[in-house]
């Protein structure tokens, strides 16, 4: 952690924020990114909803935060951009900042780079609805879509499901999915079969991570007592499940004003799919206001775009912990 003389702020790259929440462990970073969840259900944050700008090409989201009843010392936002195009460059194709402030004074403590940031808050956030609404006995879990996201959103399950023993990976590259495999399998320790889309959303969890247009996952695919995550469509352009697989699903939301507006959401209601009562706030049911799972045989769906809450529990958690 470098200090900036010029600004009176820290500078924390992407790697400082990596190795600090590896030691902290997922089991305690999911742990507070749910008291998160429920502190939103229960009304004590400001989190207005993403402001979005559209290049047409790529995108930029602004995400401000502030939750008293966490830690009332600090407030912040991040801005994040998309760039898919940027594969080709070999540049990330996910950027962003976030600047952490002193909620009194509004002095800035610290600049974080964001990507890492972005994969580990939503790794965490993941793995929080898993563990609230997937069945107890899990055994495999269908990755869709092997690039940046994936192995974050594998570890996070597999902190909250350790009864996982295989992973199904389908990546419409193929080579990208072998990839995957060779670089995981060892150090998550369990096997990582590469595998078509029907048979890896033949698993008893599934978390999509593409950057998908149109939907690509039909109802027909999912079995009763499946739980889904849908990572990957946080915007209106993106779209993964067909809508119709909402009929079959019991509906959770990360935010329900801002899940309005994106992805497969946002079609369902369009359409009359869905309703937004519909839509269950994750944190309603972490509090026990609503229940998740009512059987073995439902399918739970986890609509996750993202909220401002969690970048700002991940850059609390990490600044308190590199300033000790």
């Amino acid at each position: 952690m470098k200090k900036i003389k010029e600004l009176n702020a820290f500078l924390i790259t992407d790697e400082e924020l990596k190795e600090t929440i590896e030691g902290i462990g997922w089991k305690v970073f999911i742990s507070e990114m749910k008291r998160g969840f429920e502190q939103c259900s229960s009304g004590h944050i400001v989190a207005p909803e993403k402001v979005f700008v559209d290049t047409e090409v790529s995108d930029m989201r602004c995400m401000p935060a502030y939750l008293p009843k966490y830690n009332r010392n600090y407030c912040g936002v991040k801005i994040v951009s998309a760039a898919p195009e940027n594969r080709k460059l070999g540049l990330p194709t996910v950027l962003g900042e976030y600047l952490l402030r002193d909620a009194e004074t509004q002095q800035l403590i610290a600049i974080m780079q964001a990507e890492e940031m972005t994969a580990y808050r939503t790794g965490a956030a993941t793995g929080v609805a898993t563990e609230a609404l997937s069945r107890t006995d899990c055994e495999t879990l269908g990755i869709i879509g092997t690039g940046k996201q994936a192995p974050y959103q594998a570890k996070a399950i597999l902190t909250v499901r350790p009864s996982i023993d295989r992973i199904k990976a389908f990546n419409i590259t193929e080579q990208q999915a072998i990839d995957f495999k060779e670089k995981y399998e060892t150090e998550f320790g369990i096997d990582i079969t590469v595998t078509g889309l029907e048979d890896a959303m033949d698993s008893d969890i599934v978390t999509t991570v593409t950057t998908a247009t149109e939907p690509f996952i039909s109802s027909e695919l999912i079995s009763p007592g499946t739980h889904l995550n849908g990572v990957g469509a946080d915007s209106k352009t993106k779209i993964e499940f067909d809508p119709e697989v909402l009929k079959k699903s019991r509906v959770f939301v990360d935010m329900l004003s801002q899940c309005m507006h994106s992805g497969e959401i946002y079609r369902g209601l369009e359409k009359g799919i869905v309703k937004k009562e519909d839509l269950i706030p994750l944190g309603d049911v972490l509090l026990g206001k609503v229940k998740g799972r009512t059987s073995e045989d439902d399918i739970t769906f986890f609509k996750s775009t993202g909220v401002a809450f969690e970048d700002l529990i991940t850059a609390v958690l990490v600044f308190e912990e590199l300033n000790q």
